[in-house]
């Protein structure tokens, strides 16, 4: 994973620190990305014709190709060694109800000394394996890569189990701030170009273990 980079809801993630293969920082913290428009989904229209009443919902534009590639050897080279301990977390299942068949296997960072550590130090992660970054309550999330020695696609996710947001292939070791400009209160970290692969996108739906 990522580390959460600590804002003062920085994802470590107050900061809230940013979460990647490194703890990610401690907070997510308010993204800063202004160059990013999000849309705003408004709910459609009845059989009968009538126009739903339903909030609107934010999600973030999704390019036709990737912003970013995946370079350098995976796992990286200069990944340090972890030094432990390495906490047992609860495991659970994500599911993509949109897409046959597909679902992740994931542990459960639901505490925040384990949304901090992430999926640093990690070497390799399964093909539908991942982690699931729970936090208290919608909100701006930034994600870190520090201490991350593979690379990541975050999917953001909100409290009504919609995607909205992905920041593919982010890069590893790095600890540059990664998030979308909507709120969310999952983050779903898998293998690089796992969500580009499988069809999953913003405003795709999700069952999520609470």
């Amino acid at each position: 994973m990522a580390g959460l980079r600590p804002l003062t809801l920085v994802f470590p993630w107050a900061l809230v620190g940013l979460i990647a293969c490194e703890p990610r920082a401690p907070e997510p913290i308010p993204s800063a990305r202004a160059e990013r428009q999000p849309s705003i989904a408004t709910a459609g229209t009845s059989a009968s014709g009538a126009v739903q009443t339903e909030p609107a919902a934010c999600v973030d534009p999704w390019p036709e190709r990737p912003v970013r590639e995946v370079n350098g050897e995976v796992p990286s080279p200069s990944c340090p060694d972890d030094p432990g301990p390495v906490p047992a977390l609860a495991l659970g299942v994500v599911r993509f109800p949109e897409v046959t068949g597909l679902e992740v296997a994931v542990e459960l960072a639901s505490k925040n000394a384990d949304r901090m550590r992430g999926l640093m130090y990690r070497k390799e992660l399964g093909d539908n394996a991942g982690m699931l970054f729970i936090f208290e309550e919608e909100r701006a999330l930034q994600f870190w890569m520090k201490n991350t020695c593979i690379p990541l696609d975050m999917i953001f996710i909100s409290d009504a189990g919609v995607v909205v947001g992905i920041e593919e292939n982010t890069p590893m070791l790095s600890t540059d701030s990664f998030g979308p400009r909507c709120p969310a209160r999952f983050v779903l970290e898998v293998n690089a170009g796992w969500a580009r692969k499988h069809g999953v996108r913003p405003g795709t739906r999700v069952d999520l273990p609470r």
